[in-house]
């Protein structure tokens, strides 16, 4: 995110904080300990509300004013977050809240903290977003007769949620490591990408020393392009770039990456009857060696239930992004993040090389996987 863009950003969440903190004025003045304690639960459930309306929830309002929401989002953490740190003073140090001389301090407490931990959280946010770090991860396959390293990433969002020169950075160190092959995982690029963003990320690709296969996200394509006033690039604009980065698309494909291994890529679950489900997908090398299966989104159940693969991998969650939401989606029985067992297949969700509209990430770090497989 540019300086001019962080400032701006900064300023909406300061005006979402004033807003908050002018509606609770009354609250603040008074000795309402049981409406304290309410307005806090209240403030609490808001904010994994607020995160999902920005991350998961599709509108016109959200794509064309998501940093109003994070806004808010931060706000909320913010002001919940030196609520709590108020309540943890008053009792630490004995501050009885009885006598009207002494309220205004609290009320100046309350503001200062409040308004320092909005801001705090929000660099925490953007600088966390910023960085890319490698995770590395080593599994057993069976059908494998040796050892093979290969990187997988997904959801860069590139020319909008990560910039350009992030991405350059990443392929560079892909090239430092020299895998064997390179899959992207989907959302590469987004409704918020423009044409000549969505050009040079696919420029900046076609630099991997590796061979590169694809599969597509719920976002390649534009498909909520409409709620902001259109596409800015069409499919075969998007197929020119992906050939001209000699990058090799998966859609429910089959490919020998080596003698014993194979790689089907899924088309993603968005596309609804252009996906084949799994019965009818037919392995052309004959089940010889291990089965390494990409998909973008780690939800269609029918598939795990009867996948037999030596690993799965899938990106899209983001492993929630903004907090406290990949703990939402574990409670809700959806894979957030991490290592699953699966009834044939061990799932892996990354959490993503970037995020979803604006580089802020307050839940789990951007990564790409550095993967090898023994036999």
């Amino acid at each position: 995110m540019s300086f001019g863009k962080t400032a701006v950003f900064i300023a909406k969440i300061i005006a979402a904080w004033a807003l908050l903190c002018a509606c609770q004025v009354c609250l603040r003045k008074g000795r309402h300990p049981v409406l304290r304690t309410a307005v806090f639960l209240i403030k609490l459930l808001l904010i994994p509300a607020a995160a999902i309306m920005f991350v998961a929830v599709t509108g016109a309002f959200s794509y064309r004013h998501g940093d109003i929401l994070a806004a808010v989002y931060v706000a909320l953490v913010g002001d919940t977050a030196a609520s709590a740190a108020e309540y943890l003073i008053r009792r630490l140090k004995h501050i009885k809240d009885r006598t009207a001389g002494r309220l205004p301090c609290i009320k100046k407490l309350n503001c200062v903290l409040s308004l320092l931990f909005c801001v705090c959280f929000a660099v925490f946010g953007i600088v966390n977003a910023g960085r890319v770090v490698k995770r590395t991860h080593v599994w057993q396959a069976d059908g494998l007769t040796r050892e093979h390293t290969f990187v997988f990433m997904a959801d860069i969002h590139a020319g909008n949620a990560q910039s350009l020169e992030t991405l350059e950075k990443v392929c560079a160190q892909i090239n430092d490591v020299s895998p064997e092959f390179v899959i992207l995982g989907g959302d590469v690029t987004d409704e918020m990408t423009s044409r000549e963003d969505m050009t040079a990320a696919y420029r900046i690709l076609s630099g991997i020393e590796a061979p590169v296969y694809f599969v597509y996200g719920n976002h390649d394509r534009q498909p909520d392009a409409d709620l902001l006033g259109g596409r800015t690039y069409s499919d075969s604009e998007l197929e020119a770039a992906l050939r001209g980065a000699g990058i090799r698309v998966l859609s429910d494909e089959f490919v020998k990456v080596a003698d014993d291994l194979v790689l089907l890529g899924r088309e993603d679950v968005s596309m609804g009857g252009a996906r084949k489900p799994w019965s009818q997908l037919s392995d052309p090398y004959g089940g010889v060696g291990a089965l390494l299966v990409a998909d973008h989104q780690p939800y269609d159940e029918e598939q795990l239930a009867e996948e037999v693969s030596a690993l799965q991998l899938s990106g899209h969650t983001l492993a929630g992004q903004l907090w406290p939401l990949r703990f939402v989606y574990l409670m809700l029985g959806l894979p957030a993040y991490g290592e699953f067992e699966e009834a044939g297949t061990r799932l892996y969700v990354t959490a993503g090389e970037s995020g979803w509209m604006l580089p802020l990430r307050t839940q789990a770090r951007c990564e790409w996987e550095l993967i090898t497989l023994r036999p």
